[in-house]
């Protein structure tokens, strides 16, 4: 792949014809799922990645989980100063994910899905080559408000 694709860049080509690597092979990331999650497992507050924010379409993965840590803190605030029950937390929590990253991250894995079929993917790119306004769309609905 780095012969065949990313060489190809010339940006990248300088990098990896100057670089000094540590490893003889490349290190790869795999079994890495893109199914949705829930917000709340065993009584915990996912944020990120463990909640499902990785998929690589679905807009910086950094800013979700500074965004889910935040609704996370103002809800564990509330929480803490006041009579609110666990039960309480976790539905409100949940809910707040749901309304920030589920459409985002749905449509997320539906692009990593198209994408993923060369023909579809050429036809995906033809169309938002041609509709401007689609493709921002298609990006700000993918990457969210900014934080």
């Amino acid at each position: 792949m780095e012969q065949n694709v990313l060489m190809k860049n010339p940006f990248l080509k300088k990098h990896f014809t100057d670089a000094t690597f540590l490893y003889q092979q490349p290190l790869t990331i795999s079994q890495v799922t893109f199914t949705k999650k829930s917000a709340v497992e065993n009584h915990v507050l996912l944020l990120g990645d463990s909640a499902g924010t990785i998929a690589p379409l679905c807009g910086n993965g950094m800013s979700m989980a500074m965004r889910a840590s935040f609704i996370s803190f103002q809800l564990l605030e509330k929480y803490f100063n006041t009579s609110s029950n666990r039960a309480k937390l976790e539905t409100a929590y949940t809910h707040q994910w749901n309304a920030l990253f589920a459409k985002r991250i749905k449509i997320g894995n539906n692009l990593q899905y198209l994408f993923g079929k060369e023909k579809l993917t050429n036809l995906a790119i033809a169309v938002l080559k041609k509709t401007p306004r689609l493709t921002d769309k298609l990006i700000s609905t993918t990457h969210g408000d900014k934080f």
